[in-house]
């Protein structure tokens, strides 16, 4: 008999405990992404560039969130200049490891569904970068990958909604951070703007 009231005490207990902890969840997401590289050189325009990203996300807290992720994420753009009367194009992709710190906040909440808006700082390294030329002669600012900082900021803003295990949200993602580390005096500033739209899934 004392197991038995010790054992429901403990289970009581624990019960009390977790009731008290903020609500939690994990899980895995995917996403699309819309990139695009601004530059303040004045004889250098910028292309979109399409690629998906993967990775995953940890919630917690339930009305007020924090939102910490690590995704793999492709960035980059399309740069292009007139060389001699004739448009060349360089194309820059840039493969990263991205890690947001989000603060979410959910102004509707139906227990089913729920709609949130989110936003926080973005730290972004680049595991990959890659520089391709229609015209391998012409002069570009970006001369090598060496050209492109390896680490950099940015912030994103968004909003989304929960439906049972699902989140879908859509961010913009905004440069705050000079990758451009080359040394052509034509262009001191690089940076790259993104608009996403991503699912996950809670597994917790």
């Amino acid at each position: 008999m004392k197991k038995v009231i010790i054992l429901m005490l403990a289970i009581g207990l624990n019960g009390t405990i977790f009731a008290q902890l903020p609500a939690f969840s994990i899980g895995p997401k995917i996403g699309y992404n819309t990139t695009k590289l601004s530059t303040d050189a004045s004889t250098v325009s910028s292309d979109l560039k399409n690629k998906f990203q993967f990775g995953a996300f940890v919630r917690i807290g339930s009305k007020f969130y924090i939102q910490p992720e690590v995704n793999y994420v492709t960035k980059g753009g399309v740069l292009k200049s007139n060389d001699a009367g004739t448009t060349i194009t360089q194309n820059i992709t840039l493969k990263t490891l991205t890690i947001p710190l989000l603060i979410g906040y959910k102004f509707v909440d139906l227990k089913v569904a729920s709609l949130h808006l989110v936003g926080g700082p973005v730290a972004s390294y680049a595991l990959n970068k890659k520089l391709s030329v229609t015209n391998p002669g012409a002069s570009w600012p970006v001369n090598t990958t060496d050209d492109i900082k390896n680490a950099s900021w940015a912030i994103q803003a968004g909003a989304g909604i929960d439906v049972l295990m699902l989140t879908l949200d859509i961010r913009y993602e905004i440069g705050l951070s000079n990758m451009y580390n080359g040394s052509n005096v034509n262009m001191k500033s690089l940076k790259n703007n993104l608009l996403n739209v991503s699912l996950g899934l809670k597994l917790l």
